[in-house]
C-alpha cells in the first residue's frame, strides 16, 4: 500500500520560492569570488596571483590623467589604501602615485599580499602605459 501526499499549491510555490532564492544567493556569492578584471592581452602573466613578480606590477588606473604609451613616467607612491582581501586571497590596494610632473594619479593593484608585497609610501617606480586603464608599473631592482 503506498501512501501518497498530497501537497496544496502554496506549499508547493514557497518551496519553489525557498529553493529559486538559495540558488541566486549561492549564484551570487560564487560569481563575486571570482569576478577579477580580465589580464589584458600581452601581458606575460597568467594569473593575478603572479603580479607583483619581479617587482613588476600590472595596474589599472582608477582616478587621474591617462598616461601617454611608450612614454614611462617615474614617481613615488604616496598612499596605500584598501587591501583587504577578498574570497580568492587577492587583494585590490588603492595606491595614490605622484608623477614626477606633479600630477597625481589613482591605480588599483590586484596581488596576492602574502605573495608579493604591496606598493607602499615611499616606494620609487617606474610606469608605463600599455593600453586601455592598463600600467605596468616596476620597482627599482635591488
Amino acid at each position: 500500500m503506498k501512501i501518497r501526499l498530497k501537497r496544496d499549491p502554496v506549499s508547493r510555490l514557497l518551496l519553489g520560492a525557498f529553493m529559486l532564492s538559495a540558488a541566486s544567493v549561492y549564484t551570487y556569492q560564487v560569481q563575486a569570488a571570482t569576478d577579477q578584471p580580465p589580464i589584458p592581452r600581452g601581458v606575460a602573466m597568467k594569473s593575478w596571483h603572479d603580479n607583483g613578480r619581479d617587482g613588476r606590477y600590472l595596474l589599472q588606473l582608477a582616478q587621474g590623467s591617462a598616461l601617454k604609451a611608450g612614454k614611462p613616467v617615474s614617481g613615488t607612491v604616496t598612499g596605500d589604501a584598501n587591501c583587504d582581501a577578498d574570497a580568492e586571497g587577492l587583494s585590490h590596494c588603492h595606491n595614490t602615485v605622484k608623477l614626477a610632473n606633479g600630477s597625481q594619479i589613482t591605480v588599483i593593484n590586484t596581488h596576492e599580499m602574502h605573495r608579493y608585497r604591496c606598493l607602499g609610501p615611499g616606494d620609487s617606480i617606474t610606469l608605463s602605459a600599455i593600453g586601455g586603464p592598463w600600467i605596468m608599473g616596476a620597482l627599482p631592482l635591488k
